[in-house]
């Protein structure tokens, strides 16, 4: 997808959550986050019950929680969760976290586990590496024996910054999709991934002395119900996606409908292209007509595209290749406009009829760009949402149902990227491209949403 350079600056990022559910482990102070939040907790006075529910090796000061304060080798203290929250079946959860530890030959960790002591995610580190772990040994959390650590796998981290740590959590799907990234406006991701765990609920927050000493500090801990969960109903569905590079993923082929699909546990086919438009522009990408043609003739469950994007920069920037054009009255292809927009629209909405007539097509209305014209995108849309109408086809609408907005320099910082850091979407993008903390806040909620809505 072409995108123009910005002469923007670096801001403050807007962090957004999904909710749905009822308050319960929390300080008065958090009551109030709202509805579907479980817990929300800044740690900026006691909590209730104190030191966050941690029998031993922890303290609320200077608004954090430390834990494994002087505690010895192999030794735990734990925090068990509400049985509110253990009965939920699927559950976001975001978290900053620091460690003091001093020592490569020393380690210390938090856990989280279910009610029989299997894993769901585990986070660690000695001063020279940062670990994470989704598998590992089923432990009653008395004691943290090399035996029983999680299997971990390692990455190289500055121990002197914080990191955030974000979950989804389905147990259901007994599956987990975590980020972790550092905890700063331009942040760098260091792991992200979709992986099966042993976990049936969220029953423990275990913190863990494994050797050495070494203080962990945890801050906003936000626990909350998504407010759509698919709750496994779209495991084993199939999914067809078309579109630009939104849909592809820019430089990172995990773009959001794979996320969404690996949430799900659902196969994915993914033919979308960087560049491509629904009119006739005669980019780089093509038209998304092409992608449907060129597609497998076996009907998926769902087909997911968008389309817009790359039509809003050339309809504005190339003196009008092509026109917005109007919708046209009623059904038969010989009266779609191909040379506009609109009637290229149709034809693609038609033609994914014909070739998949028990499919359900999902249409995402990307997020407001700073990266385009606002009244040709606004236009555009218009006219999209009409022909989606008159189709009946789903929409996603990422636009007006969450607060997504690059025309706010401080989202299109912190939530869209040009370039890759680290082997993942980085920061500081044009506005067009959504990052990791953008499909997850954003697009794969809706998604979701849009998905298993009857």
């Amino acid at each position: 997808m072409h995108a123009h350079p910005r002469l923007f600056r670096p801001g403050t990022a807007v962090a957004v959550a999904a909710v749905a559910a009822a308050v319960v482990l929390v300080a008065p102070a958090a009551e109030a986050a709202g509805p579907g939040v479980l817990i929300d907790e800044t740690f900026s006075t006691q909590t209730t019950p104190a030191n966050f529910g941690f029998p031993v090796g922890a303290a609320v000061t200077s608004g954090v929680l430390n834990v494994t304060e002087g505690m010895g080798n192999h030794t735990t203290s734990v925090k068990a969760f509400d049985t509110v929250v253990v009965q939920q079946r699927t559950l976001d959860l975001a978290f900053d976290w620091r460690t003091a530890i001093a020592s490569s030959s020393n380690k210390t960790g938090i856990e989280l586990r279910d009610n029989q002591g299997n894993l769901v995610f585990a986070i660690a580190a000695t001063a020279a590496e940062l670990r994470y772990g989704l598998t590992g040994p089923a432990s009653d959390s008395t004691s943290a024996p090399d035996s029983l650590n999680p299997v971990w796998a390692r990455t190289t981290f500055d121990r002197t910054k914080w990191y955030t740590v974000n979950l989804h959590l389905d147990f259901t799907l007994q599956t987990v999709q975590y980020t972790i990234t550092t905890k700063e406006t331009a942040a760098t991701v260091l792991a992200s991934g979709t992986a099966s765990v042993t976990g049936k609920n969220l029953a423990k927050l275990v913190a863990c002395d494994y050797y050495g000493t070494g203080v962990q500090s945890i801050d906003n801990f936000r626990l909350t119900v998504p407010a759509n969960p698919a709750n496994g109903r779209l495991k084993g569905k199939t999914v067809y996606a078309f579109g630009d590079s939104i849909v592809y993923g820019h430089k990172y082929p995990r773009g959001f409908v794979n996320f969404t699909a690996e949430r799900e546990l659902m196969p994915l086919t993914k033919y979308a292209r960087n560049g491509a438009t629904i009119g006739p522009a005669g980019a780089s990408g093509g038209q998304i007509i092409t992608q449907v043609k060129g597609a497998a003739s076996r009907a998926p469950d769902y087909v997911v595209f968008d389309g817009g994007t790359n039509d809003a920069e050339v309809i504005h920037d190339d003196n009008n290749r092509y026109p917005i054009g109007a919708m046209a009255d009623g059904f038969d292809p010989a009266k779609f406009a191909n040379s506009t927009y609109a009637g290229s629209l149709e034809t693609a909405i038609s033609t994914m009829r014909t070739k998949w007539p028990s499919a359900r097509i999902v249409y995402v209305a990307v997020h407001k760009l700073g990266s385009r014209d606002w009244n040709t995108q606004s236009a555009l849309r218009a006219v999209t949402l009409q022909i989606c109408r008159k189709w009946g086809i789903t929409v996603a609408d990422v636009f007006n149902d969450t607060t997504l907005d690059t025309r706010i320099d401080s989202q299109r910082v912190a939530y869209t990227f040009s370039n890759l850091a680290n082997g993942y979407p980085g920061t500081d993008g044009t506005g067009t491209h959504p990052n990791i903390a953008a499909i997850t806040t954003f697009y794969a909620p809706v998604l979701t949403t849009a998905l298993v809505r009857p």
